[in-house]
């Protein structure tokens, strides 16, 4: 604020301010069409005011356990990588050229090599499988041979199993979420509980795993397994299968 000093009739100053430029250009309210999802750090989110426009909250990433080991696991390939020759860069490089996908647009996005190291070597040091330092040739056929979830209850000792099929594909990581609600159907908050074990009569036991990471299902809840492979492999998929914990 600007400020002019003048003199009154008692001979001492005075302070009044100095008058206002006149802008030449006002600033008006824009009406905009319907928005969603965020831009850089502006949110539109609906309200019982309408919609709205805020920022976003400043939060501190909380680091859990898994967060960490995460962390830890790319830091370790990363050292890896560096330690590479320069002919083994080069083949992870053309591997990568011909590992990439097709956008909606229809244009081929190859995958770095880096990347393709990243991807192909972080699953395996989660599983403590040896690393892969050089890129596969050739990538073996197989199906997820995961067919169903059987939970039994018998005097009150619950029990997960997996029942497979004949076809193997070996290393697949088991993934589990949180026993829930019977009415609900679909899943997407999965975490990793271990490798599939060795199956008894084709029966894959994972209740020890389950239980370590999300502890005893409650009968009438419903749980929610995923099975995928550690490298995905030709005609390999991601298996999604569910059952209700039945009473004793």
């Amino acid at each position: 604020m600007r400020q002019s000093v003048g003199v009154t009739k008692t001979g001492r100053p005075s302070l009044r301010r100095a008058p206002r430029k006149q802008p030449s250009l006002y600033i008006m309210k824009i009406r905009r069409g319907r928005q969603s999802g965020s831009l850089d750090n502006a949110v539109s989110v609906d309200s019982k005011h309408g919609q709205l426009v805020r920022s976003k909250p400043r939060r501190s990433p909380r680091l859990t356990n898994a967060r960490a080991d995460a962390r830890n696991v790319l830091a370790f390939i990363s050292a890896i990588w560096r330690k590479l020759t320069d002919r083994q860069h080069q083949a992870w490089i053309r591997a990568g050229s011909k590992a990439g996908k097709w956008d909606e647009e229809g244009k081929y996005i190859p995958l770095g090599g880096f990347s393709l190291f990243v991807k192909v070597n972080c699953p395996l040091a989660t599983a403590r499988l040896p690393l892969m330092m050089d890129p596969p040739s050739r990538l073996p056929r197989g199906r997820n041979p995961v067919r169903a979830l059987v939970i039994t209850n018998r005097e009150s000792q619950i029990k997960l199993q997996l029942e497979v099929g004949t076809t193997r594909v070996p290393h697949l990581f088991v993934l589990g979420s949180p026993a829930c609600s019977a009415g609900i159907s679909f899943r997407s908050n999965y975490a990793i509980t271990g490798l599939l074990p060795a199956p008894v009569h084709g029966l894959c036991d994972i209740t020890e795993q389950y239980v370590k990471k999300f502890g005893v299902p409650p009968v009438g809840s419903k749980v929610f397994i995923q099975t995928r492979p550690i490298i995905r492999y030709q005609g390999s998929e991601e298996k999604v299968t569910w059952c209700r914990v039945p009473a004793a």
